[in-house]
């Protein structure tokens, strides 16, 4: 009776392996911090958040430290307006951790349970969720920044942006909208770190750090007009291209397409068209209608006695909000870098997109993918992709796939390089080159 009673435990030692296994494969020891955080995103910001919160209604002498996480800082209730000051810091701080929580929760939450719901593949329900956050966000901030600047006094005249300043007082709606773009702009450097790296990396984190640069810039120097135009100009066009790729992953390929179309136009009117007007107004309207010279932060009088054209003087805000604050030729300059750079940038990227769209419509030539990352199907189990996509095997070689996992046997081949350019030569790769960059899914 022992034997198979120990035979027995045994039998069951092992089923217990086997069932538990799986779920501590999915908590390796050896997992990296970036791999951790992106497994605990929702939890590490709701338990953050939830503790500043406790803190602030448990221990009323603590408020003083965890008010400026929690409310706006820097109320003037004298006149009912907000001004710029260092616990600024600890609300964006906060801003920040509630966007990531807020972010991981509608892509694992909701996108990628419609995203499932609809048939789509893992990867790409997460890229379809991934697009549907970033088309939330940025509705309802352009939204946002456009109902501020058609309520404005410079809406469709930029020489009035300039008439405001030295004045460093601004209505809270439009502090609650400067801080919370720059903590989307942070986020957005902590998410692109911490999650898979996609081809252009450098590029979007190049472009993260210099907008968080204008933008912390632009609000310590009390240009909040300006930053308003810059990023109601920039952000119509990341409406538009989310909404396109979420159409195409849906398989409306007729719809994405024509969004595809309104999204080129409308990158090209707003970021090299208007932005480049803002960019002469900058350029033409300083110091005409902002003086060279500098400015007490607290009153907004002319300051005899100190010197604007020192590379100190970049820094006066900085050091002490109630302080100087100077405009000259070189502060004057290196505000126009910085948006001449972004415009380099977007001539970067508007080029790569206008040569595949250029190429897309032209049968039998030649394309580079430039897309950030590869937003097609995963390969199947049995190593064929799915959708009628392409596998890569050892030497390079690129081989359609038909959707039922045969093989398309006629010519052409398709031949990838290690530079990644796909070499077309027949007429029905144009459809399948369109599924890559654009909108139609190859059959």
């Amino acid at each position: 009776m022992a034997k198979p009673l120990r035979s027995h435990r045994n039998s069951g030692t092992e089923v217990e392996t086997r069932v538990s296994a799986p779920e501590r494969k999915s908590i390796r020891k050896d997992a990296s911090l970036r791999e951790w955080l992106l497994s605990n995103q929702i939890g590490i910001s709701l338990t953050i958040l939830t503790m500043i919160f406790a803190v602030h209604n448990l221990y009323p002498s603590l408020k003083p430290y965890t008010v400026p996480f929690l409310s706006l800082p820097h109320y003037q209730p004298e006149n009912g307006l907000y001004v710029q000051g260092s616990d600024d810091v600890y609300f964006i701080s906060s801003s920040v951790v509630a966007l990531v929580a807020i972010r991981a929760i509608l892509i694992d939450w909701i996108f990628q349970p419609l995203a499932r719901y609809m048939g789509m593949k893992p990867k790409t329900s997460l890229r379809f969720a991934e697009q549907g956050w970033l088309l939330v966000y940025y509705t309802v901030f352009w939204s946002y920044g456009l109902y501020i600047w058609t309520q404005s006094k410079y809406w469709m005249d930029f020489r009035e942006i300039w008439t405001d300043w030295p004045s460093r007082e601004v209505p809270g709606y439009f502090k609650l909208y400067c801080l919370l773009q720059l903590s989307f702009c942070l986020q957005q450097i902590f998410v692109i770190n911490v999650e898979e790296r996609r081809k252009d990396y450098y590029q979007m984190l190049t472009h993260h750090i210099v907008t968080s640069t204008l933008l912390g810039g632009a609000y310590v120097y009390s240009f909040y007009n300006v930053a308003n135009v810059v990023l109601s100009i920039m952000d119509i066009v990341d409406i538009l291209l989310p909404a396109a790729k979420m159409l195409k992953y849906a398989a409306f390929e007729q719809l994405c397409t024509i969004a595809f179309a309104v999204f080129l136009g409308t990158w090209f009117i707003s970021r090299h068209v208007i932005y480049n007007l803002l960019w002469w107004s900058i350029y033409q309207n300083v110091p005409e209608v902002m003086p060279f010279g500098c400015y007490s932060g607290a009153t907004g009088q002319r300051l005899v006695d100190v010197m604007p054209n020192s590379w100190g003087s970049l820094l006066y805000p900085f050091r002490d909000i109630k302080g100087p604050i100077c405009m000259s030729f070189r502060i004057k300059w290196v505000f126009l870098s910085f948006l001449f750079f972004l415009q380099v940038l977007s001539l970067l990227w508007f080029g790569m997109i206008l040569r595949v769209a250029i190429n897309v419509l032209r049968a039998g030539s030649s394309a580079e993918d430039t897309r950030s990352d590869d937003e097609g199907e995963e390969p199947s189990e049995n190593g064929n992709a799915p959708n009628g996509q392409e596998y890569h095997n050892e030497n390079g070689w690129s081989k359609s796939v038909m959707a039922n996992g045969s093989s398309q046997n006629h010519y052409p081949v398709r031949i990838r390089t290690a530079r990644g350019r796909v070499t077309l030569s027949d007429h029905n790769d144009r459809k399948a080159l369109l599924g890559r960059i654009g909108c139609d899914k190859p059959s």
